[in-house]
């Protein structure tokens, strides 16, 4: 059930807090990903070094960039209240943390 209002101000449907806690969640267990994702990161980059020309390149920088702007999006879509961001900011940022999360080892297997 919805309420709705004529001014300016809109209400949310009762299950809101229920979508805000689940993206939560969802913002928390990406947190386990980036750690096993910054493993694998670790593992291309050393492995390049040995078996490459011995010297990190551009991609391997923005692998790093990516590792943190995922963990900043995870610890921002789990940590800011739900007034301060809405639901479909909310799910822009988990998505954000997963894709640079997984982006990151790529990146650095390309290097």
């Amino acid at each position: 059930m919805t309420t709705t209002t004529t001014g300016p101000e809109a209400t949310e449907a009762p299950d809101a807090t229920g979508t805000t806690r689940a993206l939560r969640v969802m913002a928390l267990c990406a947190l386990p990903v980036l750690l096993l994702c910054a493993l694998l990161t670790v593992v291309a980059v050393l492995q390049d070094a040995i078996g490459g020309d011995g010297a990190a390149g551009g991609l391997a920088d923005a692998a790093r960039w990516a590792l943190a702007g995922s963990g900043l999006c995870a610890l921002t879509g789990a940590a800011v209240p739900r007034d301060g961001m809405s639901d479909r900011a909310r799910g822009f940022t988990v998505a954000a943390a997963y894709t640079l999360a997984v982006l990151a080892p790529a990146l650095a297997a390309l290097d």
